[in-house]
This record gives C-alpha cells, sequence and structure tokens, in this order.
C-alpha cells in the first residue's frame, strides 16, 4: 500500500518537527517537505498533503495514527510484482548450490522510472532464463543500472566456513550486508531495500551481530526476485558473474565444469582427483558439500 491523506497546519509542523533530522532535498516545486525514516519516504505537498512511500509505509504510518490520531482514508494498491511507485535497492545471490565455483551476490538500484522498460527487456529471476538470455540482458542492466558485486572465490569459501564455521546463511548475510553498503555509496535517494529472502528476518540480523557497519533498513522477502525488478536486475547480473567466474575455473582444469551438485559433478570430481589432489580442490570448489564424501571415500 502507498498511504496519503490531507492534514491540518497543527499536524504538519508536528510531523516536521518529528521527521526533522531524516529531511531529504526537495525535488520539486510542489514539496514542502521530504524525509526518509525506515526506508519509507515521507513527503508532504504544498497541498498539505502527505504521502508515504517504501516497503514499511504501513508501519510508519501506525505511528501517525498514533501520535497525531491522523487517518488514512486513501490507501491504494501497489502492484507489487512491478513496484511502480518505488526507486529500490535489491540483492541476490548465485552459486550457493554449486558444488564447483564461489558464492556471487549482487546488489542493484532501480529507480522507479526504469522499472517497466527493464520488464519489457526480460527480466525476472535468473533461474527462468537461459544462460544465453542471461548473457544478452546482463551487459545492458549493468550499463543502466548501478550496481555492487562481490565474488567470494572458492578458496575463501572454504576458509570462512571450515576455519570460522560460518554457515552457508550467516555467509550469504555478510555478502549481502556488504553489497549493500557498496552500492549505498553510489545512491542517494531511494525508497527502501530488498533483499531475496534466505532466512527469516530476525535470525539475518543475528547473524550479523558481531558486525560494526550493518545496513538495520531491508526487508527480507521470499520469492522477491518474482516482485521486485530490483531483485530480478540484481539475480541477473549475479548470475552473469557467476557464469563468466565458472568460465575462467573451467579453463584452468582443463574442461568445462558442470553446475549445481548432481551426478555430472561427481564425475567431473572423479576425472580431477585421477590427476590432481584433494588439496587441489580447495582452489575451484566447495570443499564441505556432500558430493567430494560420496567419490573420495
Amino acid at each position: 500500500m502507498s498511504y496519503s491523506t490531507n492534514l491540518t497546519d497543527e499536524q504538519i509542523a508536528s510531523i516536521v518537527n518529528k521527521y526533522k533530522s531524516f529531511e531529504l532535498p526537495s525535488t520539486n516545486n510542489y514539496t514542502l517537505f521530504r524525509a526518509k525514516y525506515k526506508s519509507v519516504t515521507i513527503t508532504i505537498f504544498k497541498t498539505k498533503t502527505v504521502l508515504f512511500q517504501g516497503i514499511n509505509e504501513s508501519e510508519v504510518a501506525k505511528e501517525l495514527t498514533h501520535d497525531y490520531n491522523i487517518k488514512f482514508e486513501n490507501e491504494r494498491q501497489t502492484n507489487t510484482s512491478l513496484a511502480i511507485d518505488l526507486s529500490l535497492i535489491g540483492t541476490d545471490e548465485v552459486g550457493t548450490g554449486d558444488f564447483f565455483g564461489g558464492i556471487v551476490v549482487c546488489a542493484c538500484f532501480v529507480p522507479k522510472d526504469k522499472i517497466t522498460s527493464l520488464y519489457k527487456l526480460g527480466i525476472r529471476d535468473s533461474k527462468e532464463l537461459t544462460d544465453n538470455k542471461i548473457l544478452e540482458i546482463a551487459p545492458k542492466l549493468m550499463q543502466e543500472l548501478p550496481y555492487s558485486v562481490l565474488l567470494l572465490e572458492p578458496m575463501k569459501y572454504n576458509y570462512v566456513s571450515k576455519v570460522k564455521k560460518m554457515n552457508m546463511n550467516k555467509i550469504k548475510a555478510y555478502l549481502h550486508n556488504s553489497a549493500i553498503i557498496s552500492l549505498k555509496k553510489k545512491v542517494n535517494d531511494y525508497n527502501g531495500v530488498v533483499i531475496d529472502a534466505f532466512t527469516p528476518q530476525n535470525k539475518y540480523f543475528d547473524y550479523l551481530k558481531d558486525e560494526e557497519n550493518v545496513e538495520k533498513d531491508v526487508k527480507l522477502i521470499e520469492k522477491a526476485e518474482s516482485k521486485f525488478a530490483c531483485v530480478a536486475s540484481a539475480s541477473i547480473i549475479a548470475r552473469y558473474i557467476f557464469l563468466k567466474h565458472m568460465d575462467e575455473l573451467s579453463k584452468i582444469v582443463g574442461f568445462e565444469l558442470p553446475k549445481g551438485a548432481g551426478s555430472k559433478v561427481d564425475l567431473a570430481i572423479a576425472k580431477l582427483l585421477k590427476t590432481k589432489s584433494l588439496k587441489y580442490l580447495d582452489n575451484i570448489a566447495k570443499t564441505n558439500f556432500k558430493n567430494l564424501d560420496k567419490v573420495s571415500n
């Protein structure tokens, strides 16, 4: 929902005072006050209308209802498959289910005025696209949109999983948080951050409890790649980087490494172990996967 209603002069003064420390620059001559609070953009127009837009808009609207007895009679449903009213940062990851290769996390910013054109380009969850389509679309997205990509190489993955005892979800939480913080340096005005949910929201922050710099204003939403253009775009860019990464590793070993963790992977491991040591796999694979136990024992 996006929430809007008319205000009295007294209510306007109270809201401005409450959110003054979160104020944003005005973007046009019709705006009296703008602020960003809990990933929600609060806009008060000179017509004395207030508008709330963001992934936490209902929470902030409830605060005002409680504090100032404001009734929001004009609620309008947002199409969550497009979220056309919102300029959002979205994140997604690729490679967590693949024995070979590392993990790629991408954070991508999509302004609301580009959402329609991106869907026309053919964006959707990268798992629904062929590799050839990914190779076609991703470079266009990378040229058009601000993004940040992190690649956790296999060697580093094996270190943090075995020595630091970090499970997969904790690793993903660290990568998503780092990608978001990196992208925020390039993006000033956005309505919120959406993460394709891989764990409950409270657990996500529990994984990051020892981190000094944590982005708090995020929403973990299931199947977000099918609901938000920013997450779909992040998914495609992450997949593109992962495909390039796998190509490089394939050149190193001398044959095409299979993706996933199925029987073809088991055959590839057996082929490698005819001439390579188990230690060699640390450079190209996630060696805590069960595939290795099946082949090496």
